[in-house]
């Protein structure tokens, strides 16, 4: 009776423990799908790219194009928008562009292993290494989707973009 008695517990504890493990590992996956606010970028080293003379580390605080207001949008089905919050009638954006209107993103995919975040077009695609992804924190390096056609920048599309979840 004792032996079988054993034999059970120690089944249910190996099965048991398992099964709480995989549960445990679901539960804390993050997911890069979702709303994303930018709220920074920034590189290590300093540089002038609204060409004022001043290098610095904050490229935010030097850029004033029309996605720096902005969230990325990241869907189920990996199609993703940068959505302009900022204010009706921004020089920097296209004629008409308004609060609420969006730039749609190219397919994207997430390399969980590889830690990547990769947009896709038709001839090309940019990946980005993922810095950081937490349940509130998004950090990709490289900047190329918000920035690379803002002029007011000289095309810079390195550093880090930060951002928030909504």
């Amino acid at each position: 009776m004792k032996r079988t008695f054993l034999i059970i517990v120690l089944i249910v504890f190996t099965f048991g423990c398992k099964n709480d493990d995989e549960s445990d590992n679901q539960n804390n996956e993050i997911s890069i799908i979702g709303n994303w606010k930018l709220i920074d970028w920034y590189d290590d080293t300093p540089k002038d790219i609204n060409n004022d003379g001043e290098e610095s580390t904050d490229l935010f605080s030097q850029w004033n194009g029309c996605r720096k207001q902005s969230t990325l949008i990241l869907s189920n089905d990996n199609t993703g928008k940068i959505v302009y919050n900022g204010g009706n009638n921004n020089p920097k954006c296209p004629p008409g562009f308004d609060t609420d209107d969006f730039f749609p993103t190219h397919p994207w995919t997430f390399d969980e292993l590889n830690q990547t975040f990769t947009l896709m077009a038709y001839d090309y695609s940019d990946s980005y290494e993922i810095i950081e992804l937490s349940s509130e924190i998004l950090i990709l390096k490289g900047s190329g989707f918000f920035t690379c056609c803002d002029s007011e920048i000289s095309y810079y599309t390195g550093g880090y973009l930060k951002f928030e979840r909504e």
